[in-house]
């Protein structure tokens, strides 16, 4: 190795020039704006990390509606590639939401698990709906799905060996969507009945399962959005909830023409399907005592299943006069339907079920009876 060589090596080697390349040299050459900038950033970074771990203490059993549902779509939905579809339950799904314990069966359903073939003797009931039907808030077995199923069975029908009622209910769900399940997945089940638990919402648009990795996971950035949305209505930059509802049903609306075409869709789905089918119309609970302000936009979805030789009961009647609207609520916060509305929409399906099998005045007397000392 020549001198000159290992002299050049000596010079590369050097304490001095070690010392000059060094991160802690090189960070301090930086300007003074960049390094108090790196600093604020690394200081909001660790905020933001203490303020998500904060949030998901708070948050890992809550009553907040918002936030809440935020974790169901998280947690207990998974995207469809079918389009009328857009998400459905995730099969053996299992999540605390809003107190309850939700498990989800590997059919999908906040349910059971049930054969595809109908046990002879057996009559199937399918409710089909959005969270309503779900049970957002109440324990599986508070559903109207469950009650109506027990009701049934306590009836002592001629005829039935035993009733089984399926909960297909996805939080989030319209009218496109319930039916596109009816015709891709529920009609496998072969029901008896399908019942449609219409709601005032129905006639939105799909609602489309955004993931953005990572994010979709923060609770600090779904708890900002959340509050960011409530304050926006507060101030009123948001419709009016009265306001927004009666506005789906402008025949000008492609959502409405949707929901009205599903409709459609389903009763020549169950006619080909030899089952029966009847809508069953769930009043928006704010306001039901007196006044209800949707009863055009009900008689208006009536309309349009009467012409499809399809009944709609309206289950209005039966939920108002029952103490304050509050009472028939989830929380003060949340008008979904409690336990309470969900076993006084389950005794109006009953009656129209056992009315539809021609079961005996005194078994449909005495189940009046026993929901009225209930």
């Amino acid at each position: 190795m020549s001198s000159s060589y290992r002299a050049s090596l000596d010079i590369d080697a050097s304490p001095a020039k070690l010392q000059e390349t060094t991160p802690s040299t090189a960070t301090s050459r930086l300007p003074t704006w960049l390094k108090a900038s790196i600093s604020i950033l690394l200081s909001l970074l660790m905020a933001a990390l203490l303020l998500e771990v904060a949030l998901r203490v708070a948050f890992y059993h809550s009553l907040d509606f918002s936030m809440e549902m935020w974790k169901y779509a998280v947690q207990l939905k998974q995207p469809d590639p079918n389009p009328n579809l857009s998400f459905t339950n995730l099969p053996n799904g299992h999540a605390i939401l809003m107190g309850q314990d939700v498990q989800i069966s590997s059919q999908g359903l906040r349910d059971r698990e049930f054969s595809l073939a109908k046990p002879p003797g057996t009559y199937r009931i399918m409710m089909l709906g959005d969270s309503t039907t779900f049970g957002w808030g109440v324990g599986a077995n508070e559903t109207a799905s469950k009650v109506l199923e027990r009701e049934l069975n306590a009836a002592k029908v001629p005829g039935y060996n035993r009733f089984e009622v399926l909960n297909t209910g996805v939080g989030n769900y319209d009218t496109v969507q319930e039916v596109t399940y009816y015709e891709t997945r529920g009609r496998k089940f072969h029901p008896d009945l399908v019942v449609l638990v219409y709601f005032i919402n129905d006639p939105e648009p799909v609602p489309m399962q955004s993931r953005i990795p990572f994010m979709d996971r923060s609770y600090l950035v779904a708890y900002v959005y959340n509050r960011w949305d409530g304050l926006l209505r507060r101030m009123g930059t948001r419709p009016d909830w009265r306001a927004y509802y009666a506005s789906l049903y402008d025949d000008s609306q492609p959502g409405f023409q949707a929901c009205k075409a599903a409709l459609g869709e389903l009763a020549e789905a169950t006619r080909r399907d030899h089952a029966k089918v009847i809508v069953a119309l769930l009043p928006e609970l704010h306001q039901i005592n007196h006044d209800y302000p949707f009863t055009a936009a009900h008689q208006k979805i009536s309309g349009i299943v009467a012409a499809e030789n399809v009944p709609a009961i309206e289950l209005l009647d039966g939920l108002r006069n029952h103490g304050p609207e509050e009472t028939l609520w989830v929380t003060p916060l949340d008008d979904h339907p409690s336990a309470k509305a969900h076993a006084l929409i389950a005794a109006q399906l009953r009656d129209v079920v056992l009315k539809e099998l021609g079961a005996t005045n005194s078994a449909m007397a005495a189940q009046s009876s026993k929901h009225t000392n209930q």
